[in-house]
């Protein structure tokens, strides 16, 4: 049996159509380096990671380009109902939903790209009252990593990013690396 894979999560948000994203793309580890490697060297001259946010269309259709071929297979959540002022809520919504489709899958650790103390100490106490209720598979074991020394953060980013450019119509990006994700919908109000 092949051993189990990591995930790694990052999120997006489209603010005016109130939609909260969180993305998961499962790696197994022996493409880990591989992709780690292939991701550092689509970074341009000074740039220290990629962020899909900062990229023209031109440079997105080069990540995408790269990222379809590797056939990314994860999990997405749309929250939907975003209110501005309650993000922290419609992260815990979302990532409530994420991490129980993750229990379905052969998962044993996620990596989510962190955020700051305050708001990494907010999750893992959502982790503890989850794992309390059976919300979420006691094997998953969760840690927070900065995008800057963990390039496999940058795929749920783009993923993410691709996402949200078609919440809003655009389903260019999106098209070409949907096949092996699974979207998931829920209302975080």
């Amino acid at each position: 049996m092949n051993p189990p894979f990591s995930a790694y999560v990052d999120e997006s948000m489209l603010l005016a159509r109130g939609v909260y994203l969180m993305a998961a793309v499962l790696v197994a580890p022996y493409q880990a380096d591989r992709h780690r490697a292939d991701l550092r060297a689509l970074l341009l001259h000074r740039q220290l990671r990629l962020h899909w946010h900062d990229e023209n269309d031109k440079r997105r259709a080069q990540l995408i380009e790269a990222v379809a071929e590797w056939r990314p297979t994860g999990i997405l959540v749309v929250g939907t109902g975003l209110d501005p002022r309650r993000q922290e809520r419609a992260r815990r919504k979302c990532m409530e939903c994420l991490l129980w489709e993750l229990g379905d899958h052969y998962v044993a650790d996620v990596f989510f790209e962190r955020r700051d103390v305050g708001l990494d100490q907010r999750d893992h106490e959502l982790v503890v009252k989850l794992k309390g209720r059976h919300a979420v598979p006691p094997r998953l074991r969760l840690s927070w990593c900065d995008p800057l020394t963990e390039p496999l953060l940058w795929l749920p980013d783009i993923i993410a990013g691709a996402r949200c450019l078609a919440e809003r119509g655009d389903h260019t990006f999106w098209s070409q690396i949907e096949a092996g994700l699974l979207v998931r919908r829920v209302n975080t109000r």
